[in-house]
């Protein structure tokens, strides 16, 4: 088999305990047939795994010293993508047939890759990764904790998540510093629908991003100090809240007052 040299620069952690990767499937319920997404393939552990499960699977790997590793283990049982997850049309590779993804995340593309998710949502019947385990307590978290923020708010607003298990650093090669943990993502069916999400998660970045302020200050970034009151006289929120005291509901009826204020 070619060989390759670890890199570090991105951020390569490669998973080497074949029971992780079964139950890594097995969250995944994979049927016959079925389109997943695996990103970052490695060596190929969780590959081989996916395969078994008779899919249709497609992998994305920028690591070229990898390319000639994964060809000649798989050949042309996979659709080995060579280009950057981050950078390329998803729409590209995506049509009316839902599919999964199914991976083990390399931990500096975590934030960016799960927002580039949620922004394609309708395309996706379940999502399993694997991250690092403070990002997916932060995913879950609930309303007035530690590690409520945008993520958890965007995360649960589009998709149902589920706490899998903590994978321990050890069964890595080289081991991370820190613990991971794998998540399921499930489209919600119960998606709220609103007129201007652009604007919605306007809002919700300037609710969060001074975490000790009070909602009144933090909104001067949009609305005037005359606006404000006005918002506080008519909205049902109290603006003395913190962002991350509020609600999934309650940011809907914040978002909603501001914009019928500045429409």
């Amino acid at each position: 088999m070619k060989k390759f040299r670890h890199k570090k620069s991105l951020g390569q952690h490669f998973l080497k305990d074949k029971n992780i990767v079964r139950k890594i499937a097995d969250l995944a319920e994979i049927k016959e047939n079925e389109k997943v997404w695996e990103v970052g393939p490695g060596k190929g552990i969780l590959t081989c795994e996916l395969l078994l499960q008779k899919c249709n699977l497609t992998c994305f790997e920028i690591d070229e010293s990898l390319f000639p590793v994964l060809i000649e283990k798989f050949g042309t049982n996979i659709n080995l993508v060579r280009k950057d997850i981050l950078k390329i049309d998803w729409k590209e590779y995506l049509n009316d047939n839902k599919l999964k993804i199914v991976a083990n995340l390399p931990y500096q593309i975590t934030s960016p890759f799960l927002f580039r998710v949620t922004e394609h949502a309708d395309y996706f019947k379940q999502v399993v990764v694997m991250i690092q385990k403070e990002v997916a307590e932060r995913i879950n978290a609930g309303v007035g904790t530690k590690d409520y923020g945008k993520l958890s708010l965007k995360m649960q607003f589009y998709f149902n998540v589920e706490y899998g298990f903590t994978v321990k650093p050890h069964l890595f090669f080289p081991p991370p510093k820190v613990d991971s943990a794998v998540i399921i993502l499930i489209p919600r069916k119960d998606k709220p629908i609103l007129e201007d999400e652009k604007f919605f998660w306007r809002v919700v970045e300037i609710a969060f991003q001074n975490r000790r302020k009070m909602l009144r200050r933090n909104l001067r970034v949009i609305l005037s100090k005359e606006k404000i009151e006005e918002l506080s006289s008519k909205c049902e929120i109290e603006l003395t809240r913190r962002g991350e005291t509020l609600t999934e509901k309650d940011f809907i009826e914040l978002y909603k007052a501001i914009r019928k204020l500045t429409s």
